[in-house]
């Protein structure tokens, strides 16, 4: 160490104008920079940041994080993550897609991890499809965060401030149960594996989306007692396999649309319309929770049969046009029931 600069501390000298400088010898190598502190504290924080890393010791420390932009790099990195690992089906993506290019159009420039959430409502003021981009930009921004690792919650202008819309009262007004005899004219109509699909739907009640998902590694198993052909239904949030049992028939249909290893659901969807069908694929859960509950199923039957955990929701979301099986009362009884009861 030079003779002129005898005032020492651990990691080396500090000059006559107070600076703290590190003067040490690492494997062979001497080292002498300043740490450009000026207090005791300072400079051995400096000194833990130099002997993680002689090398790379910058005493202005890491440069600042860039901007991090909502560009297409980015958006279709979150896409493929969204469909080969979550798992998410063709037609979610696809939602997701249009979503983020809506929201990369109106946050051309701003930096994710500054963006306020007072802009992101502002955004949204009178904008339609508000369910979608909400819940897809909470899923993009959970995935900055929890996958990536480009932000920190507190970085996240969702997180506990943005929440995705639920069904409103007027929406659940609109009938989605069809018609067996409209269910049947589009089954006769139907040729391949939109037939096959339309069947499924119709003796299983599922979600599209779990159709897709059983046509690509579901399974068909026999029950247990019974012997009757079961569908299996892989689940994506790790809950158990659906199982829903069915005719042979429907068993058929779903070990064809099984051996071809998908469903298209714009094509299914496109092959209903050429037919002249006036509802979409969603319809078939409503329509089989609105048959089965005017037929006189008990809903927490028909709620097990769909896999909802309660018979509330059968009831609020998909039977919302069922009625109930009829019970005995005073208006039924006979004439002479009644004047007994009157006596």
């Amino acid at each position: 160490m030079p003779s002129d600069r005898s005032r020492r501390w651990d990691g080396g000298y500090i000059t006559p104008a107070g600076v703290f400088v590190i003067y040490k010898r690492v494997c062979g190598k001497l080292y002498e920079v300043s740490t450009r502190a000026t207090s005791s504290r300072a400079a051995n924080e400096h000194l833990v940041r130099f002997q993680v890393s002689p090398e790379g010791y910058k005493p202005e420390g890491e440069a600042p994080r860039g901007a991090l932009l909502l560009d297409q790099e980015l958006g279709r990195a979150f896409l493929f993550w969204s469909r080969d690992e979550k798992g998410n089906t063709v037609k979610w993506v696809k939602d997701q897609q249009r979503a983020l290019a809506w929201w990369e159009g109106r946050l051309s420039g701003v930096d994710l991890r500054t963006l306020k959430t007072s802009r992101i409502l502002t955004e949204l003021d009178g904008a339609t499809g508000r369910k979608q981009l909400i819940a897809t930009l909470k899923t993009f921004y959970a995935w900055l965060r929890t996958e990536r690792h480009l932000i920190t919650t507190a970085e996240d202008p969702t997180f506990g401030q943005v929440k995705v819309p639920q069904a409103q009262p007027k929406q659940l007004e609109k009938i989605k149960a069809i018609g067996r005899e409209e269910y049947e004219r589009a089954l006769t109509a139907l040729e391949g594996w939109p037939r096959d699909a339309l069947e499924v739907l119709g003796g299983t009640g599922w979600h599209v989306t779990e159709l897709e998902r059983f046509a690509k590694t579901g399974d068909i198993e026999a029950h247990p007692l019974s012997g009757a052909p079961v569908l299996v239904c892989p689940q994506t949030k790790g809950g158990a396999p659906l199982r829903t049992q069915v005719s042979p028939a429907v068993a058929a249909a779903a070990k064809r649309l099984r051996d071809r290893g998908g469903v298209d659901y714009f094509r299914f969807r496109d092959a209903l319309k050429g037919v002249g069908a006036t509802f979409n694929p969603g319809f078939l859960r409503h329509s089989v929770a609105t048959w089965a509950i005017n037929a006189g199923a008990d809903p927490a039957s028909v709620a097990a049969f769909l896999g909802h955990k309660s018979s509330a929701t059968t009831k609020r979301f998909y039977a919302t046009h069922a009625v109930p099986a009829k019970v005995p009362t005073l208006a039924d009884m006979e004439p002479k029931q009644k004047a007994e009861s009157a006596a």
